[in-house]
């Protein structure tokens, strides 16, 4: 993609700055906005979140050294988030309260918090805590920036001029140190527009010299093309729909600025990629709040900030059917990501189609496809991913799949641990979580896939959005070490009448195996048959059989202690292997799941 800003020198960039002295963000101040804001706020349940959990004489929680040094000595996230979490609610809602005229606003209580953040030894995050500016650090300035440009008039000028301070040394004097390598401001991942985008926000609403904000913003905004090149082409998301939502959140976030504060000359957004990018969820949606959890993702909606956002620029309102929804079919909006004032001041009530989507969706450059069966109670869904095993927040999974029916995930992909130490370091291929072996791919002698983009799958289709039966065809022999298999194609039938699935793997040796397990993952309760010879997910009713071609045995195996360690929301991975009686040079299984 040609580089933002690259027609644009940074003097030009200076003169539509001064051409454009309007706030990046006027609606925040408007009045209207604000009433508007108001009753939206009384809808979503914030009033009374601000009249139950806002306590102005309650104490500023602390953020405890020991805390803070608990993700150094145990690997542990949870305990320092946490306590980051808690100040930042009580934050969030002080703030809300004062923009919003609630009775229990209370401007001490709120300077009493940016006066604390000012105190924090550091904004960065714990696990983070080898860098200057982080995530974290990135969002907060904004924040506080924000409060400082929306609430200034009703602040202190002691407390105003600290959160400037500070915001000017902890940020922007690092992201222009060169001695200080931040390698977040070129890479191809979510680090890049979030903290890219938040720096340049900030300054959007800090400074008002357009030379001075020029220099602030220019480059930064040209790094942001690093990140849509960790876009495929397609516009597919390697770290999934939970990273799309966030990482290029901040992309939409900082393009909706940039575009009110030049007066619409510098629109971020006006390239086919951008575009083809704000269409993903379409692709990687299953049901409702149900998407494919291929890489660190997990299931969800998207932000409805992001879908309002996204429609101020392309007409895509299918969008608005995979947010958080209230019966009336208007977008829910929440506490979520620092961005509540946004939602309620810029939202217009949109509403959802309620139309379910039966379109299949292929990103040949990403290797994902989704393809459905017939409409109607019995609706299959089948999802699988190709790819390769060196995208950001990467899996070993290719060949990987999810099949749902009937309001449940009967095979998953087991999604995204939860973070750790170990997640991010040398270990995280012991994870099954993150390994093939927690993944519904063959285990071939004992040998499971392997990391790298060197290790890859290829893709093919037939007849989607078509009538009859659906194929999908990856090619899985790339994906482990040499020398495993000589061939392996897995092949997914989708039989759209029957609402049935077959799968068949297509398998070549230069001898036969020593040992050969096919793998179906579940978070379901499985039940294999007395004579081993299938398996039952879920109940008969409301579940999925799989039955075998060949003969063989099945085995279930839960992994309890990986997810006390790893899991999330209390899912156990449930293992289901099928091991043949009989291994050849050339051998063909094949499975129907319905």
């Amino acid at each position: 993609m040609k580089m933002l800003l690259r027609d644009i020198t940074l003097e030009e960039l200076s003169r539509i700055f001064d051409r454009h002295p309007e706030s990046s963000t006027p609606f925040l101040k408007d009045p209207s906005a604000i009433r508007r804001a108001k009753r939206l706020a009384k809808k979503n349940g914030v009033w009374d979140d601000i009249t139950e959990n806002l306590d102005p004489a309650a104490d500023i929680p602390v953020i405890k050294r020991s805390d803070y040094r608990h993700y150094q000595r145990v690997g542990d996230r949870t305990l320092p988030q946490q306590k980051d979490s808690e100040r930042l609610k009580n934050l969030l809602l002080a703030a809300h309260a004062v923009w919003l005229g609630h009775p229990k606003a209370h401007i001490d209580y709120l300077q009493d918090l940016l006066w604390a953040y000012c105190d924090n030894f550091t904004w960065v995050r714990a696990a983070h805590e080898d860098r200057s500016v982080d995530l974290g650090s990135v969002k907060l300035a904004t924040l506080f920036a924000e409060i400082n440009f929306v609430l200034g008039d009703q602040l202190e000028e002691e407390v105003t001029k600290r959160v400037d301070t500070e915001i000017r040394r902890r940020i922007f004097d690092n992201f222009f140190n060169p001695a200080d390598f931040l390698m977040w401001k070129t890479v191809r991942m979510n680090w890049n527009h979030v903290c890219n985008g938040s720096i340049v926000r900030a300054a959007l609403h800090m400074v008002r010299d357009p030379k001075y904000l020029a220099s602030l913003t220019y480059h930064a905004i040209q790094h942001l093309t690093y990140a849509h090149d960790g876009f495929t082409d397609d516009g597919g998301c390697e770290e999934g729909p939970d990273y799309w939502g966030f990482g290029f959140g901040h992309y939409l976030y900082v393009a909706h600025a940039v575009h009110h504060r030049t007066g619409g000359e510098l629109n971020l957004m006006d390239n086919p990629k951008i575009e083809r990018i704000c269409q993903y969820p379409l692709a990687s949606n299953i049901a409702g709040k149900y998407r494919s959890t291929f890489a660190d993702s997990g299931h969800g909606y998207i932000p409805s900030r992001v879908a309002i956002t996204i429609n101020e620029f392309y007409d895509i309102p299918e969008l608005y059917d995979l947010c958080p929804l209230h019966n009336d079919g208007t977008l829910q909006l929440a506490l979520e990501d620092h961005s509540l004032m946004h939602d309620l001041a810029i939202y217009g009530g949109q509403k959802a189609k309620g139309k379910s989507n039966d379109r299949d969706y292929i990103l040949e450059d990403l290797g994902q496809v989704k393809i459905k069966g017939k409409p109607g109670k019995k609706q299959m869904t089948v999802m699988a991913i190709a790819g390769h095993n060196g995208v950001p927040h990467n899996h070993n999974d290719i060949g990987s799949f999810i099949v749902y029916r009937e309001g449940k995930i009967h095979l998953v992909d087991p999604g995204g641990p939860k973070y750790r130490k170990a997640t991010f370091g040398p270990q995280r291929y012991e994870i099954p979580y993150c390994n093939s072996f927690g993944h519904s791919v063959p285990l071939i002698n004992g040998r499971m896939q392997e990391k790298g983009s060197q290790h890859f799958g290829t893709l093919a289709t037939e007849n989607l959005n078509g009538e009859g039966n659906k194929q999908i065809v990856i090619d899985m022999t790339n994906a482990y070490p040499e020398g495993t298999v000589d061939r392996l194609i897995r092949t997914f039938t989708l039989e759209s009448e029957k609402s049935a699935l077959t799968i068949q793997d297509e398998y070549s040796f230069a001898r036969a195996p020593k040992s050969l397990e096919e793998v179906f993952i579940t978070f379901e309760k499985a039940t294999v048959a007395r004579n081993r010879k299938s398996v039952q997910i879920g109940t008969r009713t409301n579940g999925v059989q799989i039955v075998p071609n060949a003969d063989g045995a099945f085995s279930i195996e839960r992994l309890t202690e990986a997810a006390k360690l790893d899991g999330n929301n209390n899912e156990v991975i449930t293992r289901i292997s099928f091991t043949p009686k009989k291994r050849n040079k050339h051998m063909t299984l094949r499975f129907i799941i319905g």
